[in-house]
């Protein structure tokens, strides 16, 4: 019974520390895909949000930072959208994407950002 008991203690200690390694950001490698996906993406967020993007930015500042991407609007918010991760699975229909959102107010000043996870 206590073998037991060591047993799932090292693995629950193995479990809840398989965090994924954050790096700092690189504009360079932001830009550039790994084939065509940009999973490396996913280790540079939070060096990206602590560092880099302050809320009160400007659009161009964050765009000239991260690229110019996707970009929504509406009446009185503007979002950039950066693609990190998707699994097609396999269909050609996505089963599992992460986006990285960048949330600006109509005047171009940035508000907030967050990981967006979607699966199907």
């Amino acid at each position: 019974m206590k073998n037991c008991f060591y047993l799932l203690t090292i693995i629950g200690f193995f479990f809840f520390s398989c965090e994924q390694e954050q790096i700092k950001f690189n504009q360079n490698q932001w830009n550039t895909p790994d084939d065509i996906l940009y999973n490396h993406r996913e280790t540079m967020i939070k060096d990206l949000q602590t560092n880099y993007l302050k809320k009160g930015m400007k659009l161009n500042d964050v765009e000239k930072l991260l690229g110019e991407n996707q970009l929504t609007g509406e009446e009185d918010s503007i979002q950039l959208q950066y693609e990190i991760y998707t699994d097609y699975g396999s269909d050609i229909d996505p089963v599992e994407t992460k986006t990285f959102i960048v949330n600006f107010k109509a005047d171009s000043t940035l508000i907030n950002t967050h990981v967006y996870h979607w699966t199907k």
